[in-house]
Parts: C-alpha cells; sequence; structure tokens
C-alpha cells in the first residue's frame, strides 16, 4: 500500500472474523490476504474485540459515480446488464455501470463522469462501461472495455482525489492518470494506443511499456507492446479560401513524410464531436466534399502512419461554406439554340432561398460587353428586347433576402437569327418582249416575293409575285420611262427578310434602222506594164476609204496585199512570180461601216521581152560602142 493512500480505520466487534468483515466491506472478499498484509497480522485467523482494522479504500466497496451523456449525434444505443435488449440513449441520460454502449455508422457520443473524465465514442464503436464508482471520499475508479472500433479518453488532474481509469481490450490494458490518450481496436483485435497528454502505461502478455506524450504504440493479439514511436505531425491544408461557395469543396494537403493515409474530419463545433464528414484519403489525393449545408465549419487533420497509428490532429480551423442561394435552373433560353425574334423572355425555376435575381446578357462568353444587366427582378422570368442579330451569352445569380448573391449558373449560349438577306438583284436583261431579272439564291426553303414599280418608293406597284426561284420573266411594259425592281427572301417559317436595294431599268423608244453599208465598187481598169500593175474602181464618193486584196487563190485565204486606200486606185510593182493572182476591193463610209468586196477579179502576170520603141534600142548601142 502506497503510504499516501486513503485508509478506512474499523473497530473489531465481538464475533467478528477478517473473513466475515472483507465480505461485508471488500469489493473482492478474495482480497483478506492484501488487509492481513496491510495490517501485518502473523495469523489472519486470530483478530480481536476492540482492535482497529486499516482497509485500503482501493479494495473496498465503491457507490456507483454518476455517468450522464453530455453529448450525442445520430442514434446510439444502449444494453445494460439488467436487460438483453438494446435501448435508444439520449442526450442526458444516465449510464450505470456494467452497460453496453454501441455507435453506428453515422453517430457518435460523450460519456461524462460526475468529476469531468469523460470517453468519446466515434461511429462504430462498441464499448463497455465496466466499472464507475466512489470509495470513501477521494477514491475513484473507472473501468472500461472497448470492443471494437475507436474512443477518446478524457482524464482530468484533480486535486485532493485518489483516481484510476483503465482502458482494456481483448488483448491489452491501458492505465491511465490525468490524461488524454485515443485508443481503438480494429477487425483483427489489433489495440493501438495514441497519447496526446500526459502519460499511459500499456500492458500485455505481462509485459508493461509506458507511452508517453506524442508517442503512439499497437499491441496485436498474443505479442507484448510495440516499443513506442513518435506520432506523426499533422497535414495542413493547402491554399485555404475564407468562404466556399460551390460543392464539392476541394483541399489539398501538404506532403507528411511517412504517412500512408490521411484522417481528415469536418464538424460543426471546435471540439470536433460534431463531425458531419470523416474521410480517409491517400496523400497525394485531392480531398473532395459534397452535401454539407451552408454555415461555419471546423477543419481537424491527421496523419496516420504504415502501423495504423494516428498521429497528432491539427489545431482546428475555421471554414466557411455559403453555396445557397444557388443559381437557377434555366427553362428558356435553351443552350446553342436559334431564335427569330429581338425580343425575348428568359424563365428560370424560382429557388427557396432567393429574393431576387440577378441576370446578365452579353455579346461576349467573358461578360465584358453587357447588354442587359438587371439585379433587381423579383420574379423567375425577365424581358429583354432589342437583341442584335447574333450570338449572345446569358446568365443568372440568385440573390438572398440579406443581400449575398450566390454563383453564376454556367453561362449558356443563343443566337438571334437575321431573316433571310436581302438577295442582291442582278441587272435587268431586257430584249424586245421581256425583261429577265435574276438575283441571289438564298438556299434550300427559301422562297422570294418580287415587286416592280413605276417610282423608287413602290407606292405603284405594277407587279407582284411569290416566286420559288430567284429569277423572273415580265413582259416588257410599253409605256417609254423608267421602272424599278425589288426581292426580298422568307424561309420556310414565313420568317421575312428586308427587301433588297431597288434596281432600275428604262423602257426606250425603238432605235432608228442602223445605216445601210456602202456598196461594192466595180473594178473599172488593170494594166500590167513590164514594171507595174495599175488597178482602178468606181469612185463611191466623198468620205469614203477602201480596202484593197490581192491573194494567190480565189478564196483570198493567203492574202498578199492588203490595203486601206483614200482614193479609188493603186499601183504596185509586178509581181516576180508568173501566175494568175485575184483582186477585190470593199468601200467603208465615214463611221466604219464597211460594204461588201466587190467580186474576184483575175490578173494573168507573164514574163518576157518588153516591146520597146526602135529609136531607144539604136540610142542605146551606141552608147555602149562608145564607151568600148
Amino acid at each position: 500500500m502506497a503510504a499516501d493512500e486513503e485508509v478506512l480505520e474499523l473497530n473489531v466487534a465481538k464475533g467478528d472474523g477478517l473473513i466475515n468483515i472483507c465480505k461485508k466491506y471488500l469489493e473482492d472478499p478474495k482480497q483478506w490476504t492484501e488487509v492481513a498484509r496491510v495490517n501485518r497480522f502473523k495469523n489472519p485467523d486470530r483478530i480481536y474485540p476492540g482492535q482497529t482494522l486499516i482497509i485500503p479504500v482501493s479494495l473496498l466497496k465503491g457507490t456507483p459515480l454518476e455517468v450522464r451523456v453530455t453529448f450525442i449525434k445520430g442514434e446510439v444505443i444502449l444494453q445494460d446488464k439488467e436487460n438483453e435488449g438494446w435501448t435508444k440513449l439520449n442526450l442526458n441520460d444516465r449510464v450505470k455501470q456494467g452497460s453496453t454502449i454501441k455507435t453506428g455508422d453515422r453517430s457518435a457520443v460523450e460519456i461524462t463522469f460526475e468529476d469531468g473524465d469523460s470517453f468519446f465514442l466515434k461511429p462504430n464503436t462498441t464499448l463497455g462501461l465496466t466499472s464507475a464508482q466512489k470509495k470513501g471520499a477521494f477514491y475513484r475508479i473507472r473501468k472500461i472495455f472497448l470492443q471494437k472500433g475507436r474512443t477518446l479518453v478524457r482524464a482530468i488532474p484533480s486535486t485532493g482525489t485518489k483516481s484510476s481509469f483503465e482502458v482494456s481490450s481483448r488483448n491489452a490494458v491501458a492505465g491511465v492518470r490525468g490524461t488524454e490518450f485515443r485508443a481503438s481496436v480494429d477487425p483483427e483485435d489489433t489495440t493501438r494506443t495514441e497519447v496526446l497528454k500526459g502519460v499511459v502505461g500499456l500492458e500485455a502478455m505481462n509485459q508493461r511499456v509506458e507511452v508517453k506524450e506524442g508517442e503512439g504504440s499497437l499491441v496485436r493479439k498474443g505479442e507484448p507492446p510495440l516499443k513506442p514511436r513518435q506520432l506523426l505531425p499533422p497535414p495542413a491544408p493547402v491554399d485555404l479560401e475564407p468562404l466556399y461557395r460551390m460543392m464539392p469543396l476541394r483541399f489539398k494537403l501538404a506532403g507528411i513524410e511517412g504517412a500512408n493515409l490521411y484522417r481528415v474530419m469536418l464538424a460543426r463545433d471546435k471540439d470536433i464531436k460534431d463531425v458531419v464528414q470523416e474521410k480517409l484519403i491517400k496523400p497525394s489525393e485531392t480531398l473532395e466534399i459534397t452535401g454539407i449545408e451552408d454555415g461555419t465549419y471546423y477543419w481537424q487533420s491527421l496523419s496516420i502512419d504504415d502501423l495504423g497509428i494516428e498521429g497528432l490532429p491539427l489545431r482546428p480551423v475555421a471554414i466557411k461554406v455559403r453555396v445557397n442561394p444557388q443559381p437557377p435552373f434555366i427553362e428558356f433560353p435553351t443552350d446553342g439554340a436559334g431564335y427569330k425574334k429581338k425580343t425575348l423572355t428568359f424563365k428560370w425555376l424560382k429557388v427557396k432561398d432567393a429574393s431576387r435575381y440577378h441576370v446578365q446578357v452579353a455579346e461576349d462568353p467573358g461578360f465584358n460587353t453587357l447588354i442587359e444587366d438587371r439585379k433587381d427582378i423579383p420574379s423567375p422570368e425577365c424581358m429583354v428586347r432589342n437583341l442584335n442579330f447574333q450570338r449572345h451569352w446569358f446568365r443568372i445569380s440568385s440573390i438572398a433576402e440579406d443581400g449575398y448573391e450566390g454563383l453564376w449558373s454556367d453561362p449558356l449560349s443563343f443566337s438571334v437569327l437575321p431573316p433571310p438577306p436581302a438577295p442582291p438583284l442582278e441587272k435587268p436583261e431586257v430584249d424586245q418582249k421581256e425583261i429577265l431579272i435574276r438575283w441571289r439564291d438564298l438556299g434550300k426553303g427559301i422562297h422570294y416575293q418580287f415587286q416592280m414599280s413605276r417610282d423608287e418608293g413602290f407606292k405603284e406597284i405594277i407587279v407582284a409575285r411569290d416566286l420559288e426561284k430567284p429569277e423572273i420573266k415580265v413582259q416588257k411594259p410599253e409605256e417609254i420611262g423608267t421602272y424599278y425592281v425589288r426581292t426580298k427572301g422568307i424561309d420556310p417559317d414565313g420568317y421575312a427578310g428586308d427587301f433588297s436595294l431597288p434596281q432600275s431599268f428604262e423602257v426606250k423608244p425603238p432605235p432608228p434602222p442602223p445605216p445601210l453599208p456602202p456598196p461594192a465598187p466595180a473594178i473599172e481598169k488593170m494594166e500590167v506594164t513590164w514594171k507595174n500593175i495599175q488597178i482602178k474602181w468606181s469612185d463611191l464618193g466623198p468620205g469614203m476609204r477602201y480596202r484593197f486584196q490581192m491573194a494567190g487563190e480565189k478564196e483570198f485565204r493567203n492574202i498578199i496585199i492588203e490595203r486601206e486606200l483614200e482614193k479609188p486606185e493603186i499601183t504596185l510593182p509586178k509581181p516576180e512570180e508568173i501566175g494568175t493572182y485575184y483582186i477585190r476591193v470593199n468601200a467603208l463610209d465615214s463611221k466604219g461601216i464597211a460594204g461588201d468586196f466587190s467580186s474576184p477579179q483575175s490578173l494573168r502576170i507573164r514574163h518576157g521581152i518588153p516591146c520597146v520603141p526602135m529609136g531607144v534600142l539604136l540610142l542605146y548601142g551606141l552608147l555602149l560602142l562608145l564607151a568600148l
């Protein structure tokens, strides 16, 4: 017995025996031998009336400590030693020693003793409250048995009391005095202990290790405790945002050397009791959290090493989440659709938490050039007028009663389709009886409206036709003057474009008959000398010019000589080659109008001594003699 241990002093009465006294006062009557040892009895069977008997308080029968439920989440059930069935546990319920408590997938419970010590059961944990007693004025004893799952024990050092807190499993016992630690039992019955404050004595297979603050150990089935090892530091989240506005929440965690897994918890409270999300992830993974309500949460994370020993917890970090009011579901327009109206009524589904809506329509996907920007729309629809014929982008957000604006919806695009373009007209083709008018084909399914008028403003329309093809023939008007035509395209839905710019044509009086060409000149004279050829033809009067041709064949395929002349005659050198030649001539008036050629005339060329006068020959001979 320790020197400072509390004891109870009893006066032995007549007829009392040590065994009877121990049966009456001790928790375990078999501990009479310890009482005999403490009192230094040489013969325990002999005690005498009036003798003072010292009994350690720790051996006495105790009175139950008050134990209550101080936190509960989800459905937690309890089975006490007096009943075989399970009952639902509620906040502030009392828990008797000998009871077994079980938590489910999404439940947790905190059990607190009257002196402030507590144990917290995580989800999927089964734990028995073996003993909860006080003995004497100052001695407290608590024993719990962890069948499976995880628990957090907080034993608060108290001044002036003697306390023991024992956590056992199938293969280990952890003795606690003034400390905070975690204990867990996995499906293979491996017990893990991680000390956050103080010291824990861990015992198994008659071997005991001391696990200090910041250390952890484990006990496998049938083995002694593992030598304690340092707990890993916690992984901190990287680039936390002051406000998370959309799901899922995404987090990256800093790397911790030696960590196999990270455990991350998101709770509603700083004590990380009311956990709304708890996940195990690999260090390289990005954590995604969905399905939580708006509000402030507290993040806590820790590392898990290769033995499954969990490290030190990160100090809770506050995270704010406000997803609501969410953007509405858009009913109209449809993404990517085209509309044949410049005025559209945008519609969306009503959002529960929204008091009004913010609508933007832009000419670009970045919403830099806004056509419409309104924050005052109370109902789930909005009319926008005078949209341009182009592609537009639309988005909407919800605004809460307190003025908080949620995220934008995903932008969708739509187009305001122009009507068929005004088909440009080609220049009308006017002949003696009809006018042919064509314009550009606008494609399959387009038909056309054609109009013809005497005035450019088309106040007096004299022809109006609906046509399937991009052309029309109309009778040439009899009345002389200027006429105007125009056309427009109409698509299969009756969506009509603008009229083209008017084209005009004139109906003129018939032209005077063209002047007659000059007649063919008559060849009057052809004279061949030993040196030249002289040819003359009839003179057709002033202003006339003549085209003379000579060829070697009658068809004039190969023209030897061609001359344009002012006078009705020509002198040519005599051809050297003997043969028959052909000549012809036509006239051109002052306007360049040419008449027909004359009928070809033949000309025979022969060579020989030309006929020379006798006097000339005599003179020529005398000159030769003188020269000799």
